[in-house]
């Protein structure tokens, strides 16, 4: 969408620091709001120069958050499950200033969500295959720290990772860059990982992604 030129204006000193105070509240509210993280986190990104199309996007959370003002996350009571289960998801793409994309993950341990988040990808990914790639990765770095947070409380967990990209499960399931060569030697440790038997690795449908 090509912003107007009143929409790309920048806000009045005053506005803007009403802006950056209402998107802090936001960002400690989506601690507990999953749906509402990918929102947050774009309103985010234009914390240090917030435009009028900007504090358009914050009215719109806030009749987003009128409408819905409690999210429930249920945690029923289960037995000690012994693998963490992670979902990855991405946005290829997504922002049409940089181009960057969106890694997406949900943490689950039986019923129960652990953690969720929305980033925008560091790199800029040249297919969706490695957006899905990426987003798997920031996904196997989450499982990991939590499981190392389990062991020092005496708890012993499994990994396995969840994607409905066959592209991401491709690379992952590879030894080294193979064909798709641009992509970061920093991202390939996953594959190790996999291939050790740390994490476990299946591919879902895309209508069953948790995170889609």
């Amino acid at each position: 969408k090509v912003l107007t030129d009143e929409d790309a204006t920048e806000l009045s000193p005053r506005a803007a620091s009403l802006y950056r105070g209402m998107t802090a509240r936001a960002n400690y509210l989506c601690q507990d709001r999953g749906d509402i993280r990918f929102a947050v986190k774009e309103l985010c990104r234009r914390m240090a120069k917030p435009r009028v199309v900007d504090m358009k996007a914050m009215k719109r959370l806030a009749r987003y958050l009128v409408g819905c003002p409690r999210a429930i996350t249920p945690f029923y009571k289960q037995s000690r499950d012994k693998r963490i289960v992670g979902w990855s998801d991405s946005d290829w793409a997504g922002c049409l200033d940089t181009r960057k994309s969106t890694s997406a993950g949900v943490i689950m341990w039986g019923s129960h969500v652990i953690k969720t988040w929305s980033s925008t990808q560091d790199i800029i990914a040249l297919s969706s295959g490695e957006a899905e790639y990426y987003a798997l990765v920031k996904t196997g770095s989450q499982c990991l720290g939590l499981k190392a947070m389990l062991m020092d409380l005496g708890v012993e967990v499994r990994i396995k990772l969840k994607t409905d990209a066959s592209a991401a499960q491709g690379i992952s399931m590879r030894r080294g860059l193979g064909k798709v060569r641009h992509i970061e030697v920093s991202q390939l440790w996953l594959q190790d990982k996999i291939h050790r038997g740390i994490i476990e690795l299946e591919k879902v449908d895309g209508k069953e992604n948790l995170v889609s």
